[in-house]
């Protein structure tokens, strides 16, 4: 078609794995072990109520935030939405290439959960998520935290930001009781290369 924007392909691949990376290093993840000492393997979903000052709910916990991966009744997992489109493509007449794209995602929950202060839980659970990646400081576990940089990416490619296109939202909800509860955001990045 011809509406339809160039893709970084090999950006996108890099983005992907920076941004599962950067995920699962949230401060509203908690490294884990069976035995319930802390250590470098793994991470682990906590009670999003337990991170923000909620009342004990029966949210179930899950692993890590996963990529494009759900469980039938609970998870998180990041979904990019297409790949990077090239917002900016400019040539110099030095061969010199100037490139800005924008990767949008969804960051997406599934529980089952029973009350409506459970849903409320999940939602704020995203909003802060959302707000840790935009750099702007959050309360979690009783803790001021801050996304201070982001990751370095492969190739000379430089994330730019992080924002949000949504708040976070009820996106699907399942007979079995179990919902979806998603937030879309976008990341921006720039390259710049000669040919």
């Amino acid at each position: 078609m011809a509406n339809e924007r160039p893709i970084d392909v090999r950006g996108s691949d890099i983005v992907s794995t920076a941004l599962l990376e950067l995920l699962n290093t949230y401060p509203g993840l908690k490294r884990y072990h069976n035995s319930g000492e802390y250590t470098s393997e793994g991470f682990i979903l906590l009670d999003p109520a337990e991170m923000i000052g909620y009342s004990n709910t029966a949210l179930e916990p899950d692993r890590r935030i996963r990529f494009s991966t759900l469980d039938d009744k609970s998870g998180v997992g990041f979904f990019p939405l297409s790949g990077a489109v090239l917002t900016m493509n400019k040539k110099s007449i030095t061969g010199h290439v100037r490139q800005r794209c924008s990767y949008p995602f969804n960051v997406v929950y599934r529980a089952a959960p029973k009350s409506e202060e459970q849903k409320l839980v999940i939602k704020e659970w995203l909003d802060v998520l959302g707000r840790w990646l935009e750099q702007q400081p959050v309360t979690i576990y009783g803790q001021t935290e801050k996304l201070e940089s982001y990751p370095l990416l492969d190739e000379g490619r430089i994330i730019t930001g992080i924002q949000r296109s949504s708040p976070a939202h009820l996106s699907a909800a399942y007979q079995d009781g179990a919902e979806d509860w998603s937030i879309t955001m976008t990341l921006t990045y720039k390259y710049e290369f000669d040919t």
